[in-house]
């Protein structure tokens, strides 16, 4: 052999080599390519499944929250007419009025609203019980009672005459005696269950009490059983990991085979559970790839290179994908709207949007009173109008980009309705707008509660002296009359070395109880620190009214017991002013008036007050 020959076996054995190697990497990394998509796409089955699950839940959350809503109504009312003690009779006509209403809206779900009413059961639906039945036994009665005022929904039971299982939801009265209630068939959550368990990824899906009763199966053999009491051998299996389980998540194996379950809550601590068949569930990967691997295989190195650049690709546009939906979730609702024709395009619904559209999508601006209607509350309605109306946006974002408006909806809750401009006409002209809806309503709670706690006082729960003089100024500004008084604590010191400071902050916390009682809601009462504070009674005036109000001050003191202070009695010194006294007369006289009758208050006992003119 040759030096040539040799040279050849040489350059071919490492070419083998090389293509060997490259070939096993690229085998290694298309597999763990597989590998990893395949845990995606198994992630994503799983999250839909996980999704579908908490929307059953929400499902039967809605079905069974409106007959709660409608006995918290019933109660409202009865308790009205329990405190005018009106006649059984006039409340069994209101019973088999709200049994009609629900009727329509419930439909074959309930059975209408009854009653135990001052001692006598009164039925809507005019049903005559026998004379061996007794309300004060029934599950509803007592679960009302021991409920304590909360909504109380009994164990499910099987109604004697039609084998439906039904749920009783009930409501004490305010008298701790009477009790309203609806009876609710749960026929919707068994077609709930079979609806929702068609797929043959899905062995089982049932919803079930914290007790273990089965109110509804996708086996129907199981309805009405306790799962605590009587279930097979696998139900066993999958109540051990449910218990155990805080996640809402958890698999099992049995004879041989996973099962992956998610369990949501629904209301009164019930909880929904879908069980899914692993080998069924990822069946369709597991022919996609096998399938896909072959035909990567037969072309490995284009593969390898489309694959790494839509790896690239696709993270980019997930990146993106993401980064849109962080955007788009802080929007409730999201609107395109065509300016020169007035058609609509829905980027991102809500049941309010659905709603008022109607599934019309034509006519924006001729239709924006039907959309006020549906998202703005009665005080806002108007305001809400002029700001959607779009023969005034070409002026309105003539300048910039975006417009705004912040109003409360149909369900007290803030929002904020912004227009945004997507792009114009070649002549300038706007030609399509964006119209967004934003909750805001945690924010501005925020905003508001920081408020009042930096108006607020932090021992007496009363204004501190900084909101309280500046709501005064405010309304002497605006031309309001009143009587200002400051009010002087008498030998605070003295309670203070004597009882402790314990003992004076009770003492402030009572003077300013006492004030907070004598003075309307709309007067300004503030502490101004220390053992001083301060009273403006808008429209008092007169020496007669102020008199009488300084003296139910000193009345509600008298009755004041504090036990910290034994025997000893809190008293105060007053000194009190009438503003305008002229018409420059301004805060800070009328304050220097009012502290010169303190002054001569404080000559006195206690518990006197000064008018200084």
């Amino acid at each position: 052999m040759n030096k040539k020959s040799l040279g050849t076996n040489s350059f071919k054995r490492r070419f083998i080599v090389i293509f060997g190697v490259t070939i096993l990497i690229s085998v290694l990394a298309v597999t763990a390519v597989f590998l990893k998509l395949y845990r995606l796409s198994k992630d994503s089955i799983l999250s839909k499944w996980d999704k579908h699950t908490y929307s059953i839940a929400n499902e039967m959350n809605y079905y069974l929250k409106l007959p709660m809503d409608a006995v918290a109504f019933s109660a409202v009312s009865l308790d009205y007419m329990l405190s005018y003690q009106l006649p059984h009779s006039a409340v069994l006509s209101y019973l088999k009025q709200q049994t009609d209403i629900y009727g329509s809206l419930i439909k074959d779900n309930s059975t209408g609203v009854y009653a135990y009413y001052d001692g006598e059961y009164l039925d809507g639906s005019g049903w005559i019980p026998p004379y061996s039945y007794i309300p004060l036994l029934r599950p509803w009665y007592i679960d009302a009672k021991m409920a304590g005022g909360e909504i109380a929904l009994t164990e499910p039971y099987f109604d004697a005459e039609t084998s439906v299982l039904m749920l009783s939801v009930s409501k004490v009265l305010s008298d701790n005696r009477s009790v309203v209630s609806m009876d609710v068939s749960l026929e919707g959550l068994k077609d709930m269950i079979e609806e929702n368990a068609a797929s043959e990824a899905v062995r089982e899906l049932f919803v079930m009490t914290n007790e273990g009763f089965v109110v509804a199966h996708s086996n129907q053999v199981k309805t009405g059983k306790n799962f605590y009491n009587d279930a097979d051998e696998f139900d066993i299996k999958l109540l051990e990991n449910f218990r155990s389980n805080k996640d809402g998540v958890f698999s099992i194996k049995y004879r041989k085979n996973r099962y992956t379950s998610f369990s949501k809550p629904v209301i009164n601590n019930w909880n929904v559970i879908l069980v899914l068949n692993d080998s069924e569930l990822n069946r369709p990967l597991y022919r996609m790839y096998v399938s896909f691997a072959g035909v990567v295989l037969l072309v490995l190195c284009i593969v390898i290179f489309v694959f790494f650049f839509l790896q690239k690709k696709y993270s980019e546009s997930e990146l993106l994908s993401r980064d849109i939906k962080a955007v788009a979730d802080i929007y409730v609702a999201v609107v395109r709207i065509n300016l020169l024709n007035g058609d609509m395009k829905v980027v991102r619904g809500s049941k309010n949007l659905d709603y008022a559209l109607g599934g019309s999508f034509k006519n924006y601006g001729g239709r924006i009173l039907n959309f006020v209607d549906v998202i703005a509350s009665e005080n806002y309605a108007s305001i809400v109008t002029e700001f959607m109306e779009p023969l005034t946006l070409e002026a309105r974002l003539s300048k910039v980009k975006t417009v705004s408006l912040e109003y409360i909806d149909r369900e007290g809750k803030w929002m904020r309705l912004r227009y945004f401009v997507i792009d114009r006409t070649q002549t300038g002209e706007l030609h399509h707008v964006m119209v967004a809806f934003e909750n805001i309503d945690e924010d501005r709670r925020q905003q508001e509660a920081l408020k009042r706690l930096s108006e607020t006082d932090a021992m007496t729960g009363i204004h501190n002296r900084g909101s309280g003089e500046q709501k005064i100024r405010k309304a002497m500004l605006e031309g309001k009359h009143g009587m200002f008084c400051l009010i002087d604590v008498d030998k605070f010191k003295s309670i203070n070395d004597n009882y402790g400071h314990k003992a004076g902050d009770e003492a402030l916390k009572a003077i300013a109880a006492s004030l907070n009682n004598v003075f309307r809601e709309s007067d300004i009462v503030f502490r101004l620190g220390g053992d001083e504070f301060a009273a403006f009674a808008e429209g008092v005036t007169t020496h007669e009214i102020g008199e009488r109000i300084l003296n139910r001050v000193f009345e509600y003191l008298e009755n004041v017991e504090i036990p910290a202070l034994q025997d000893r009695k809190v008293t105060i010194s007053v000194g009190a002013a009438f503003y305008p006294k002229s018409n420059i007369d301004s805060f800070d006289a009328v304050y220097q008036r009012a502290d010169e009758g303190t002054y001569e208050s404080k000559k006195h006992d206690g518990n006197f007050f000064t008018f200084i003119e």
